[in-house]
């Protein structure tokens, strides 16, 4: 009788290290190039250069306004060209023109890394009526099915 030989392959999985460098809104100091993604609540998201205007986890509605926030993952192996995320935004509920409803988005990402490292922003642009409700806003990335970073906003009519 031939014995059977099993091979497990693992594969090292260094754990990253999240850390939130800004938070708050932000204005585009390039035009925002506006995209198509089905996942997002819009149905759009947008993309270009912005800097920060004000730090805070309170936002004033108003039309156009962008908030979200700055972060630096670091601790993976430089090998490793991509790191696979899941960001997962919870809003308050949206009544969209179409007559359907939203409480949130979800969609997997992978972000470049250099060197072990990667430095990006994410965020909201509210630009339709419909997008300019007051409430909390929550937003996870998911490394593994884990959280990695956390960043809560509560929108307001000023």
């Amino acid at each position: 009788m031939g014995a059977v030989l099993l091979l497990v392959a693992t594969l090292a999985v260094a754990t990253p290290k999240a850390e939130i460098l800004e938070y708050g809104y932000y204005e585009f100091i390039t035009p925002a190039k506006r995209s198509m993604h089905p996942a997002a609540t819009s149905g759009f998201v947008q993309s270009g250069e912005a800097r920060l205007v004000k730090q805070a986890e309170r936002i004033p509605i108003e039309q156009g306004r962008l908030f979200g926030f700055r972060f630096i993952i670091t601790g993976m192996d430089p090998s490793v060209g991509q790191l696979p995320l899941e960001l997962v935004v919870t809003h308050p509920k949206m009544d969209k023109p179409d007559g359907t409803s939203s409480t949130g988005y979800r969609y997997t990402l992978g972000l470049a890394l250099d060197q072990g490292v990667v430095e990006d922003k994410t965020g909201y642009r509210m630009n339709e009526k419909y997008e300019m409700v007051e409430g909390d806003w929550v937003f996870e990335y998911l490394f593994m099915n884990k959280p990695l970073m956390v960043q809560r906003f509560t929108t307001y009519k000023p």
